[in-house]
């Protein structure tokens, strides 16, 4: 399919004039090399290595089979094509993301010909949504004309001297998960977004690249990068209807831990960006953990609550290459451009970090193991993305449910996502004693709900009530979870109980007891669990209270320092399931 370019055959006779000739040869070559343009657009596949001179310096060396070898040489042989970098104006900790450690990155990045991404943080620190915090160095500045000056000398300086290098990046970020109002004062609010500023600022910045690339021929292309594909979709939505379009590419960042989408959620997210916007869109920063264990006494980054359930919240190096792979699959395959993993190479050394007197807060989570070995988890950079991996196709699901004593008069009916974005109803066949079967497939990788009803209307009286320990979805609906292999719903009507069984919960779900609700200050946890964290969430989903490596299934939480109002309290278990239950805040 040549994307809207003509088919049309050119039939030329002997009477056709040297000029229409020329003019179809002309159009003949216009064809090829769109066609040519449009078959090998690139996606990109690689890595953030923003800490790796910092762990060489620490002492880290990486393995492959057993044998030390340059990283670079690593991630060049296993195909990738693309890395990125974080660059701090003066970094507030440590002697690295500045400017000469950026160069020296971007030099070993160019001697294996990795194309380059280059992250101005526009900060002195970790910028991300709730720390757009500008430089010690423009603190003082309150004219805006003047802080838009000093972005722009900023980054055109920057990159004019990585030019004079011959280092110049092929990209270049205008801030870092830049969710809320930007290039802040400590104390500033986050929010409501002043679109009119923001946009101001982000231009001013883009002008410096485009400034560079009409001083020096060069086609460097600038990128918004926004936090989570959710935010992203309402995000660009409104900085379009602002005005603000003069960027090239979209960069966006996907934790499934912090966000509400799954991988095949979040690669349709991309394909709305992509078709709305008219941009390229990069999943810039990604992760995933191949095991819960810790190598130091640094606290991890992503734990148990970024574990997918298509996955059997099971982490390994497998599921480890297996999400990378497929979700990188997804994206292409929805029109993205390219994805990045975030910080492959942060193992845990005898260094600190600003956290933490020793270690790593992504040791759990690297493409090498504890013993700084490359393990499986590369290894989706080479996969042949012409293939869509196994586990993304239809798996054979049945739902089964048990109808003893209830009225099947009218027929027993299965509904629910599996069905489409406007739910069918989906007769059930009686296979005797009572039970009831469906036999349908489901994508793989798949989370959705579905409900039994004994009639095949919307009433709510046909619908079965399911007890809330197994209500997954609304407090009203089951939930099914699809990997990729072959499974079976299979429940008493109304009941979390299975057939067969007795008494199982669907996802033998743990429970939680809270104590006082509502509370004024000390919460009382006890679980049947072993939980290692606790999360606590306003009516806006913004996260005002977290406690972590809790480790055992009681425990206590002050929460005298947040307003009063409702919450949403989430318990992590050791296994990864999360409990969720309401709280109260009041100070009577």
């Amino acid at each position: 399919m040549f994307h809207g370019l003509s088919r049309k055959r050119i039939f030329l006779s002997p009477k056709t004039s040297p000029m229409k000739i020329v003019q179809y040869i002309l159009i003949a070559v216009f064809i090829c090399t769109e066609v040519q343009n449009i078959s090998s657009q690139e996606f990109y596949l690689g890595a953030d290595l923003s800490y790796l001179n910092e762990m060489e310096d620490c002492g880290a060396i990486f393995y492959e089979n057993s044998v030390a070898k340059d990283p670079y040489l690593i991630f060049d042989e296993h195909q990738a094509t693309i890395v990125r970098y974080r660059l701090w104006h003066t970094p507030a900790w440590g002697n690295y993301s500045d400017y000469e450690d950026v160069k020296k990155a971007i030099e070993r990045a160019k001697a294996v010909g990795l194309t380059v991404l280059l992250d101005f943080h526009n900060s002195d620190t970790w910028a991300d949504p709730g720390n757009q915090f500008r430089p010690v160095a423009w603190q003082g500045i309150d004219d805006l004309e003047i802080l838009g000056d000093s972005l722009y000398n900023y980054t055109y300086q920057t990159l004019d001297r990585l030019h004079q290098e011959n280092l110049l990046p092929e990209m270049v970020q205008i801030g870092n998960e830049t969710n809320t109002n930007i290039l802040r004062n400590v104390g500033d609010p986050g929010h409501p977004l002043d679109w009119d500023r923001n946009i101001t600022l982000f231009t001013r910045g883009i002008q410096a690249v485009q400034q560079i690339n009409s001083d020096y021929g060069t086609d460097v292309k600038t990128m918004i990068h926004i936090a989570q594909p959710e935010n992203a979709l309402w995000w660009f939505e409104d900085a379009t209807a602002n005005g603000f379009t003069s960027y090239d590419m979209i960069g966006i960042s996907y934790y499934p831990g912090w966000s509400e989408m799954g991988i095949r959620e979040t690669a349709e997210a991309i394909k709305i960006l992509k078709e709305t916007h008219n941009k390229e869109v990069i999943i810039v920063e990604t992760g995933y953990p191949w095991t819960l264990e810790w190598d130091d006494n640094a606290g991890n980054i992503l734990g148990a609550d970024n574990l997918l359930p298509y996955y059997n919240n099971n982490p390994s190096t497998e599921t480890h290459r297996d999400f990378l792979t497929e979700l990188s699959w997804l994206v292409k395959d929805n029109g993205g451009s390219g994805v990045i993993y975030w910080e492959p190479a942060w193992v845990s050394t005898e260094c600190g970090t600003q956290w933490a007197e020793q270690g790593s807060h992504l040791e759990n989570s690297t493409f090498f193991d504890f013993d700084w070995e490359l393990h499986e988890g590369i290894e989706f950079m080479e996969y042949d993305y012409s293939v869509m991996p196994t586990a993304l196709d239809s798996i054979p699901v049945t739902f089964k449910v048990d109808m003893t004593g209830v009225n099947t008069s009218e027929g027993v009916f299965v509904t629910g996502d599996f069905t489409g974005e406007a739910w069918q109803f989906m007769a059930m066949t009686n296979i005797g004693e009572n039970i009831f079967e469906y036999n349908g497939k489901i994508s793989g990788r798949s989370v959705g709900a579905y409900i039994f009803q004994n009639k095949g209307d919307w009433n709510t009286s046909s619908r079965e009530n399911v007890p809330a320990e197994c209500a997954l979805f609304w407090d009203t609906h089951r939930a099914f979870v699809v990997g990729d292999e072959a499974i079976e719903f299979a429940f008493v009507w109304g009941s979390c109980t299975k057939i067969g069984e007795l008494g199982v919960s669907e996802f033998d779900k743990p429970k939680i007891k809270l104590s006082p609700n509502p509370v004024q200050s000390k919460l009382n946890i006890q679980s049947t669990f072993n939980i290692i964290s606790i999360e606590v969430y306003d009516i806006s989903g913004i996260k005002v209270f977290e406690k972590t490596d809790i480790g055992k299934s009681t425990a206590s939480i002050n929460l005298s320092s947040i307003s009063d109002g409702m919450y949403l309290l989430t318990a992590i278990t050791i296994d990864g399931q999360k409990i969720m239950e309401k709280i109260i805040k009041s100070a009577r």
